[in-house]
């Protein structure tokens, strides 16, 4: 049983990954659409909006459910994981990367709302270096 949850706990981090890596992607877009003139920004921004919607909620925000809900399945299984320091430490990252989900979060609905500050450049360093 185990080694089916374990499988399932890869196969949603990868995607939950993915995800978090193109969403920012598509914030970069979306954002450098301001520079295009008033019609292609209109058609170019409502376009990211909808991709960055089926994204999110069918593909990201999934892969994080399922991924943490496999991650937990696994500590109750086998709850001798928790005496090891390597599980506090990769404890200690999911943290990080679930409040790096619900910044992206934030991110799309400032998106979709108009009152998004921040540059391409300033995305593009959000997204190499976080």
């Amino acid at each position: 049983m185990y080694r089916y949850v374990l499988a399932v706990h890869i196969i949603f981090v990868v995607s939950w990954m993915a995800g978090l890596f193109y969403i920012v992607r598509l914030f970069i877009y979306h954002t450098e659409a301001n520079l295009k003139t008033a019609i292609e920004r209109d058609i170019l921004q409502r376009q990211f909006e909808v991709m960055e919607s089926k994204l999110w909620n069918i593909i990201t925000t999934p892969a994080m459910v399922l991924a943490v809900s496999a991650g937990i399945t696994m500590l109750v299984i086998n709850p001798g994981l928790l005496q090891t320091d390597w599980m506090w430490v990769k404890l200690f990252f999911v943290t990080g990367l679930l409040v790096y989900h619900f910044i992206c979060q934030r991110i799309i609905k400032q998106l979709k709302a108009g009152n998004y500050k921040m540059s391409g450049t300033q995305l593009r360093l959000w997204n190499e270096l976080v």
